[in-house]
């Protein structure tokens, strides 16, 4: 029979076992969440760092955007939060909410305002052709964590994941194998409980 003692080994090794799943799927849902959808939207996804847009979006959590050129521009109403270049020359990216918008020989042009700002934006009307995408969904507060392993650099994440697929596949050999264990000993156990036979003449009882 199994002893008592081997018990605990034997949860743990299940409770792993169930960790590193649940640890995957979440971890799959996140890189389908992050990187695999917004690509198929032909957009992308931003961490936010600043608190412009609370209460809804707030510094640390991530918006997805969908893809917006200068045709699918002119599809945009007010109330949209966009993400766009405020200066056509400067890299850096904002995502706040149209709260006007106007059309003139020069294209399509809006007016925009975070929704914790008092006042629209300061930089004035943002063009059609200066935006790049519009809010499609939010993920809270997973933007710290892809800033800190950005820091850490690239390797950090495959290294992660690569051990997590490595204790689990681990955890689920040893898990098989537990149970098919128990059995013999079980088995031998049974066996060695069996009353013994009286030896007859020219035989002998070995064991």
């Amino acid at each position: 029979m199994t002893s008592a003692a081997e018990q605990p080994t034997y949860w743990w090794q299940t409770a792993l076992t169930g960790l590193v799943t649940f640890v995957l799927i979440v971890a799959t849902g996140l890189v389908a969440a992050l990187v695999v959808v917004p690509k198929v939207m032909g957009g992308m996804s931003l961490t936010v760092l600043t608190g412009s847009m609370e209460p809804r979006i707030k510094p640390g959590d991530i918006v997805v955007t969908r893809g917006v050129d200068v045709a699918s521009a002119a599809n945009l109403s007010i109330g949209d939060v966009i993400t766009f270049l405020p200066y056509p020359d400067d890299p850096t990216l904002v995502t706040h909410r149209i709260i006007g918008k106007s059309v003139n020989s020069s294209g399509k042009s809006f007016i925009t305002q975070g929704d914790a700002n008092n006042a629209p934006d300061t930089w004035g009307p943002v063009h059609d052709f200066q935006v790049r995408g519009q809010l499609a969904y939010v993920v809270p507060k997973i933007g710290w964590l892809r800033h800190w392993t950005g820091h850490a650099g690239p390797w950090l994440l495959p290294a992660v994941g690569a051990v997590l697929i490595a204790v689990g596949v681990v955890g689920f050999i040893t898990a098989g194998r537990c149970p098919r264990r128990a059995a013999d000993e079980d088995e031998e156990s049974s066996y060695g409980d069996l009353p013994e036979v009286p030896a007859r003449r020219g035989q002998s009882n070995i064991g």
